[in-house]
C-alpha cells in the first residue's frame, strides 16, 4: 500500500497532474485499479495543516522544499541548451569515396539547406562576443586566460568521458529536458502527456528498456480492463512504434472512452523509441571521442619521432646529447636500426661516443627491441 499512498500523495500535491487526470486515472497508469481513499492524519492542533499519510519527499512530491523543484511542474530554469558535437557530425557524414573538396562542398550545401551551419560551431555574437573581446583588455588577464586554455587542453584528453553529460545533451537536442540531478523534467511549456514529458521524474542515466516496459505493462492492463482492446492489439501498437517510431492507427482516448490512458501508452513508447536512439548516438559519440584521443596520441608520438629525426639530420654532432632519441642515422637522416645495419654504427667507439655493436647494448637496438 505504501507505493499506492505515495502515488496518491504525488497526485494531490501536483496541480499539473490534477489538470490532466482524475486520481483514479493516474493510479491506473501504475496498475492500481481499485480506488481506496487515503485518510489524512488529523492534526493535534486545529491550526496545524492536515498532512497525508505516506512517505514524504518521493520523486514528484514536496521537491520545492529546500530550494528544489518538482520535475512534474513546468520550470523555466531547467537546462534547455543543446550543444552539438560538430566534429562528430563531420565524421558521420564524411564520404571517404569523395575528395576533401567534394565533401566540403556537400557540407556547405547542407548549411544552405538547413539555414544554419550544421557542421561548424557558430562564431560568438552579441554579448558573448563583446565579453570575449573585453576580457583581453583586462590587465594581466591574457597570460591567465592562455594558461587556463593550455591546462584545459592538456588535461581534457586525460579526463574520463562523461557519458551522463553526453546523454543529457543529446536528449535536450530531441526536446527532452533534465533537471540539475539528471531527472527528466517537463519543459517550460508545462506539458506532461507528451513523448518529451511523459517520463518526468525518472533519472535519465538510470533508465533502461525495462523502465518503459513496466509502465507499458501497467497501462496495457488498465486498457484491457476498461476498453475493448485486446492484449494482442496493444502489443501490435507497441511493436509498430518500436520499429518505426510512429503509430499509423486512428484510435484516440475519446474513441475508447478513456481520459489520456491510450495517449499515455503511445507517448511512453514514443519516448522509449527516442530514448533508444539518443542512447545509441551517445555511445557513438563516446566511441568517436575515444578514437580521436587515440589518433591524437599517435600523431603526437609521430611528431616527436619526426622532430628527433630532423634534429639528428640537421645536427649529427649532438646525437649523443642526453635528450636525443636516436644514437645513429643513415645518410638520409633516418635512424639506423639493428635490422638495417646489424652490428654497425656511424660512430667509432674509439671516439667515446657510443658502442659499435647494437647487440652489445646499443640504445637504438634496445628501442626497436622494445617496440
Amino acid at each position: 500500500m505504501a507505493q499506492r499512498d505515495n502515488l496518491i500523495a504525488t497526485y494531490q500535491n501536483n496541480p499539473t497532474l490534477q489538470s490532466q487526470y482524475t486520481q483514479q486515472q493516474y493510479l491506473d497508469m501504475f496498475g492500481f485499479d481499485e480506488q481506496t481513499p487515503t485518510l489524512p492524519v488529523m492534526p493535534t492542533n486545529p491550526n496545524d495543516p492536515v498532512k497525508p499519510e505516506g512517505v514524504q519527499n518521493i520523486i514528484g512530491q514536496n521537491l520545492n522544499q529546500g530550494g528544489g523543484y518538482n520535475p512534474y511542474d513546468a520550470n523555466a530554469n531547467i537546462n534547455t541548451t543543446y550543444r552539438p558535437n560538430y566534429d562528430f557530425r563531420k565524421s558521420q557524414d564524411y564520404n571517404p569515396e569523395l575528395s576533401d573538396l567534394q565533401n566540403q562542398k556537400i557540407m556547405q550545401n547542407m548549411e544552405n539547406y538547413k539555414g544554419y551551419d550544421y557542421y561548424n560551431k557558430p562564431d560568438p555574437t552579441g554579448l558573448a562576443k563583446f565579453a570575449n573581446q573585453a576580457i583581453n583588455y583586462v590587465p594581466y588577464i591574457g597570460p591567465i586566460k592562455r594558461g587556463i586554455e593550455f591546462v584545459t587542453g592538456a588535461i581534457g584528453d586525460k579526463m574520463p568521458i562523461n557519458k551522463r553529460a553526453i546523454l543529457e545533451n543529446e536528449l535536450r537536442g530531441s526536446g527532452v529536458y533534465t533537471d540539475d540531478i539528471g531527472r527528466i523534467a517537463i519543459g517550460p511549456d508545462g506539458k506532461y502527456n507528451t513523448p518529451e514529458g511523459i517520463m518526468a521524474g525518472y533519472n535519465a542515466n538510470m533508465m533502461t528498456d525495462k523502465t518503459f516496459d513496466k509502465r507499458t505493462g501497467n497501462i496495457s492492463k488498465s486498457l484491457q480492463n476498461k476498453t475493448s482492446l485486446t492484449e494482442q492489439q496493444i502489443n501490435d501498437i507497441v511493436n509498430e512504434i518500436a520499429t518505426t517510431g510512429k503509430y499509423s492507427g486512428t484510435l484516440t482516448d475519446e474513441d475508447l472512452g478513456v481520459n489520456n490512458l491510450f495517449s499515455n501508452l503511445l507517448n511512453v513508447n514514443f519516448a522509449k523509441y527516442n530514448f533508444k536512439n539518443q542512447k545509441k548516438k551517445t555511445q557513438e559519440i563516446i566511441d568517436f571521442q575515444k578514437s580521436e584521443r587515440d589518433r591524437k596520441k599517435r600523431e603526437k608520438a609521430a611528431a616527436t619521432l619526426e622532430k628527433a629525426r630532423q634534429e639528428a639530420l640537421n645536427n649529427p654532432t649532438s646525437l649523443y646529447s642526453s635528450g636525443s632519441n636516436y644514437r645513429s642515422i643513415d645518410s638520409s637522416g633516418n635512424p639506423v636500426t639493428a635490422q638495417s645495419a646489424p652490428g654497425t654504427t656511424q660512430f667509432d667507439s674509439k671516439t667515446g661516443k657510443g658502442r659499435r655493436d647494437f647487440n652489445d647494448g646499443g640504445r637504438v637496438y634496445l628501442y626497436n627491441r622494445l617496440k
